[in-house]
This record gives C-alpha cells, sequence and structure tokens, in this order.
C-alpha cells in the first residue's frame, strides 16, 4: 500500500542472457491468497537489466542478467503483509521459472 512507482527488483534463480527473451513475467498472489495477478514485459514494461543492480537493502548488488526490474502501480497491492512473487522466463525454446520470493507491504504511512 503507497508502494507506487518504485522500482522492484525480483532475483532470478537463472541466468537470463543466453538467449534474447520473448516474455517476461512476475506473478504475484496476495497474503490471503484472494488476489493474484500477472505483470509482463509486453504490457508492464518488465525488463531484465545487463547491468549490476544498485546495492539493494538485505540484499547487496544483484549481477547482471539474473533479475527482473518491474516499476509498481497503483492497482498493484491494495492488502498489505506478505505477498508471494515468482519469475517466468521464456525464449524461443525454453520456460523458466524461479524461486518464490516474500514480498512484504506495509500499511499506509508505516515504514
Amino acid at each position: 500500500m503507497g508502494e507506487i512507482g518504485k522500482d522492484l527488483y525480483v532475483g532470478t534463480s537463472f541466468d537470463m542472457n543466453a538467449a534474447p527473451f520473448t516474455s517476461l513475467a512476475l506473478n504475484f498472489i496476495s497474503p490471503d491468497g484472494t488476489v493474484t495477478f500477472t505483470r509482463t514485459s509486453a504490457a508492464n514494461n518488465i525488463t531484465a537489466p545487463n547491468v549490476t543492480s544498485p546495492a539493494l537493502p538485505n540484499v547487496g548488488n544483484l549481477p547482471a542478467n539474473s533479475y527482473m526490474l518491474y516499476k509498481t502501480q497503483a492497482v498493484d497491492f491494495a492488502i498489505d503483509g506478505n505477498w508471494t512473487v515468482s519469475t517466468q522466463y521464456e525464449d524461443s525454446t525454453s520456460l523458466f521459472y524461479g524461486d518464490t520470493t516474500i514480498l512484504v507491504i506495509e500499511p499506509n504511512g508505516q515504514a
């Protein structure tokens, strides 16, 4: 809640440099499981940067081609709590699913 226009870095468990991708996706599930949605490279400008990420809290730097980057939208997180997010990468010959990660969304006005 209040997580609008923020860069969301999601690490993958695979190298996305091997072939040009045809599709990237982030799959989200709300804390109570009632809300699910997917954001894609085609519709939502998810990228797989070929540069090392900036230093991230509790993570450090993510190597180039090993994370997806997405700018959050106002409609994304209407419920606070622990969301799950997973990555999906597709190229002309392969489809990979990344590990599930927890994304904590705080109530409005809290850090």
